[in-house]
Order: structure tokens, then C-alpha cells, then sequence
């Protein structure tokens, strides 16, 4: 349980990824919106994990990331850190709130379907781009690259946006949110694992385990 910003009790189902160095982590949930209990919401949340270390209150608080602004003008559906202070944040392909979008000033933000780069220390978001389907998942490979577990396996470079490669044969799932309860049959994302420290992705497809290893030192040179 945690609490909403109008006092009322909320479920909440999420997902944690902690920084480079464990200053901080990240985590993404859908919660009910406060003014319709049938309708979920996505947003990502970060914390200072010195500070929860002595004031385990700060757990507790569910405000938006500070570039957010209206978390709903974009559903934040996953989250992964690119280093100590930079975080990519993917959005499901919910609609953003179009009241609220024309009050969200020029400048790049995470839009629907959409993926952007933040930041924290500065509070600003550096690009976005919107990929032609959700994102979904997303994992860091080294600091300019992230790997999209939505319908297949797929790497991206995010200077530009450009899919380098996709995995077809392989079938990653439609995930893409904390709530995967409502997915059946191959929309519902497989086993998986992924090692941050060697750049490894594991994925079960029917009765075989493939295993992608990256090399961040070519990705690097491009």
C-alpha cells in the first residue's frame, strides 16, 4: 500500500532498478487515478537511497520525478539509469491529457509511445523521440543505448532514436507497464533475465534460452 495526493489508500503494483552507484532507484508503478479507481496510471518515482537510509519516510512519498510536471501527460510505463544522474523513461501508447499538454511548454518531455532522457541532477530533459510502437521494458546497454522488450527484442541508439537492430525471431512480450495481468497468450512478456554487469540478456521462447551478449566498446565507436 502507499498513499495517494488526495490521502486515499492505493494499490500499486511496481518495479525497481537501482543507479549505477546505488545513490539512487528508480521505480516505476500503476496506480489508480484518484478520480477514477478503474483506471490505472503509470509514473516513475526516484529515490535518494542515503536519505531513505535514515529517514525511511522518504519511502513513503509518491511524488512525480521533478521533470514530470503533470505526470499525465504521458502514462510512464518503465525506467532504466544510463548513469549516476542520467535516467531513459519510456510511455505506454495511452494518450497524453490534451489540456494539460497545451500548458506543457515548448521544449522536449516524454510523449505517448514515446521514450526521453532526463537529467535528475540538472532537472531537465535532454531529447525525446517517439518509436513507431511502445517501447515497453527497456534495459540499458552502456550510456547511449537501451534495449526494447516490446513485441521483440530490439536495440536503440537514443541519439537519434534508430532501431540498430531487431530480434524477429524472438518474442518478448506487449508489456508495457507494471500490470501484466491482462495479457494472454504471446502478448504476455516470457521469462527473462538480464545482466547489467556483463551486458547480457537471457530470453525463454518455447523450449530454448537465447542469450544476446552486447559489446559496448563497438557500440561506442558508432
Amino acid at each position: 500500500m502507499s498513499i495517494n495526493p488526495l490521502g486515499d489508500a492505493k494499490h500499486f503494483r511496481s518495479r525497481r532498478q537501482s543507479g549505477h552507484t546505488w545513490r539512487h532507484f528508480a521505480r516505476s508503478e500503476s496506480a489508480p487515478k484518484p478520480v477514477d479507481v478503474r483506471h490505472p496510471c503509470g509514473a516513475v518515482v526516484c529515490f535518494d537511497i542515503a536519505l531513505a537510509l535514515t529517514d525511511p519516510n522518504h519511502l513513503d512519498r509518491v511524488d512525480p520525478l521533478p521533470y514530470s510536471g503533470g505526470v499525465c501527460l504521458a502514462q510512464e510505463s518503465s525506467a532504466c539509469w544510463l548513469d549516476d544522474d542520467r535516467i531513459a523513461v519510456a510511455a505506454s501508447d495511452a494518450p497524453d491529457e490534451t489540456e494539460e499538454s497545451r500548458d506543457a511548454g515548448v521544449g522536449p518531455r516524454l510523449l505517448p509511445r514515446g521514450v526521453a532522457i532526463y537529467d535528475l541532477a540538472r532537472g531537465t530533459c535532454l531529447r525525446s523521440f517517439q518509436p513507431d510502437e511502445p517501447a515497453g521494458t527497456i534495459l540499458a546497454i552502456g550510456a547511449r543505448h537501451v534495449l526494447s522488450l516490446y513485441r521483440h527484442p530490439k536495440l536503440i541508439e537514443l541519439s537519434t532514436g534508430e532501431v540498430l537492430h531487431m530480434w524477429t525471431e524472438l518474442h518478448s512480450g506487449l508489456q508495457d507497464g507494471s500490470i501484466v495481468r491482462r495479457l494472454e497468450g504471446d502478448a504476455k512478456p516470457p521469462p527473462m533475465a538480464f545482466d547489467a554487469a556483463r551486458n547480457r540478456f537471457a530470453i525463454v521462447n518455447g523450449n530454448a534460452v537465447t542469450v544476446i551478449e552486447f559489446e559496448c566498446s563497438v557500440l561506442s565507436a558508432r
